[in-house]
């Protein structure tokens, strides 16, 4: 039993996990799907939605459109890797993808659903944090 115990908290690294690289574009992703509402527009004139994932990676993200109601509002879309700074906690700054979404003005209501895959991501949290 003393082995064992020993054996398991030795520092050797190959028992150790082995961290994931952020900057390896095949290395393992997850994904997930996140609709952008009216709640997240930025501006008065209500073409541009924002919303920050937090994932604790910096890795190669890929995103497509699954759907927008009404169809064909979407007029740019991009999402990419960012370190947002705009937490409120002590200048904390957290590791996730930035997305953003113009719509074509006057065709109301707008949601945008978008499906994201990260490396390395470890977690997805939708925030309220926009970039």
């Amino acid at each position: 039993m003393g082995a064992t115990v020993l054996l398991a908290a030795s520092p050797n690294p190959s028992f150790a996990a082995v961290p994931c690289d952020e900057f390896n574009p095949v290395g393992p992703a997850r994904s997930i799907v996140v609709a952008l509402t009216p709640t997240d527009f930025v501006d008065e004139e209500r073409d541009e939605m924002r919303s920050f994932v937090e994932t604790g990676s910096l890795g190669r993200v890929e995103a497509s459109i699954v759907s927008s109601v009404p169809r064909g509002v979407v007029h740019g879309f991009s999402a990419a890797p960012e370190v947002s700074r705009f937490s409120p906690y002590y200048a904390e700054a957290l590791k996730g993808v930035a997305i953003g979404v113009t719509v074509q003005p006057n065709r109301r209501p707008v949601r945008v659903v978008v499906r994201l895959r990260q490396v390395c991501a470890k977690f997805f949290r939708n925030s309220f944090l926009y970039y």
